[in-house]
């Protein structure tokens, strides 16, 4: 039963991080809704550079624009990669990373409550939660581990 209860609390965590990586991402490239629009954090990409900008004050609109761009290509294969189980011992290590930053950059720009209105310290720990394990079934990590056994 105990193994059960961990395979599915695997996937059930794998699977929440990794929509919590892509429901942003889409959120950003307006496929949730316009700006101001109910439940829509940006709903656009210039709104989402701006929230960066503003969480990272010392770098200009320009780098706020880069850093962007690469944390949302980072979270689409965080996102894909815990889903489909590729590499999640890895995954969950970089989710436990970037939520972890993103928090530190929330507490310096917005104060110590910010990340905390959020689930991002769940997400770090979840993260490292998965990164602390070895198998991971239901992933295509099992499906390549079997085909080394045959």
């Amino acid at each position: 039963m105990k193994l059960r209860l961990t395979s599915f609390a695997q996937l059930f965590a794998r699977i929440a991080l990794g929509l919590g990586f892509l429901l942003p991402v889409f959120d950003r490239l307006g496929f949730l809704g316009a700006p101001g629009s109910a439940k829509v954090a940006w709903g656009d990409w210039s709104h989402f550079v701006a929230y960066t900008h503003q969480l990272m004050p010392f770098t200009n609109i320009n780098t706020a624009n880069i850093f962007g761009l690469l944390a949302t290509i980072a979270e689409c294969v965080l996102g894909v990669c815990l889903i489909v189980g590729y590499k999640v011992k890895w995954m969950g290590l970089g989710a436990a990373i970037i939520t972890l930053t993103f928090a530190v950059f929330m507490i310096l720009s917005l104060g110590i409550s910010a990340p905390f209105n959020y689930p991002v310290f769940v997400f770090t720990g979840a993260g490292l939660l998965l990164y602390t394990h070895q198998n991971f079934r239901w992933s295509i990590d099992a499906l390549l581990h079997n085909r080394k056994e045959f």
